[in-house]
């Protein structure tokens, strides 16, 4: 029986598959496939986030003005973020501040009140500054890594940190503060690489040539108010620092 003879054969047998000569590892198969579609996939997603890094440094370094800056921030769809908030929520204060505050990210309350800093963690902030002589509207200027607030307040990605970066470092660098006030401990590791906040508090840091303290975070204290004495000893050391 020739090959033509048997196709016939396999048809009126009612034959519609057919097998090959040696087994095939079905499963073996699917884990080469996934393997292949991460392959094409993966590099599309890195080109995307570069492309975004790069758009967000090239906005960042064209402001000559934090006006500049938070106007082609608010233009930036390269973050995720923006997309879910309700605001994007720029920081406040003078120019060329004694202090320069950060926080990581709006919440609830900020959303809400469309500015940064509002609610009790707000007050309780306006409140610290003032034990120390500094106010928003004379000395001090606040802000966030962030300017949009994640859902439902978690903690943002690391994705997300880095594509905000370029934003404040060029804040930054166009406030000039003699001093950076870093409020808790994502912040910390996002502008010093130093995430325990036991670490990081109780010393100096530097970045950008500016020295820079770590804290803890109003809205922390609200919920643990034993560690208010830790952060007054972070205050006090501010304050003989700008006296200096």
């Amino acid at each position: 029986m020739n090959y033509i003879q048997k196709l016939k054969w396999f048809i009126l047998s009612g034959i519609t598959e057919t097998t090959a000569e040696e087994p095939v590892n079905r499963m073996q198969k699917s884990i080469s496939e996934k393997q292949e579609t991460a392959k094409t996939v993966s590099p599309q997603k890195t080109s995307e986030g570069d492309i975004s890094s790069r758009q967000a440094e090239s906005l960042a370094i064209q402001a000559q003005t934090i006006a500049e800056l938070y106007q082609n921030r608010s233009g930036f769809e390269g973050c995720p973020l923006k997309r879910t908030a309700a605001h994007t929520l720029n920081g406040y204060g003078v120019a060329q501040p004694d202090v320069l505050c950060y926080v990581e990210a709006p919440d609830t309350a900020d959303e809400k009140e469309a500015r940064l800093m509002s609610g009790e963690a707000g007050l309780l902030f306006e409140k610290m500054l003032g034990a120390i002589g500094l106010n928003l509207n004379q000395n001090a200027y606040v802000s966030s890594l962030i300017p949009w607030r994640p859902p439902g307040n978690r903690k943002p990605t690391e994705v997300e940190l880095s594509l905000c970066r370029p934003f404040w470092e060029r804040e930054i660098a166009l406030l000039k503060p003699k001093i950076i006030l870093l409020f808790g401990a994502n912040v910390s590791s996002a502008v010093l690489g130093i995430s325990a906040l036991s670490k990081a508090r109780g010393v100096w840091h530097d970045h950008q040539g500016i020295p820079v303290r770590v804290s803890i975070a109003p809205a922390t204290l609200i919920k643990l108010p034993a560690q208010k004495k830790q952060a007054w000893e972070d205050l006090q050391q501010v304050q003989k620092k700008l006296g200096e």
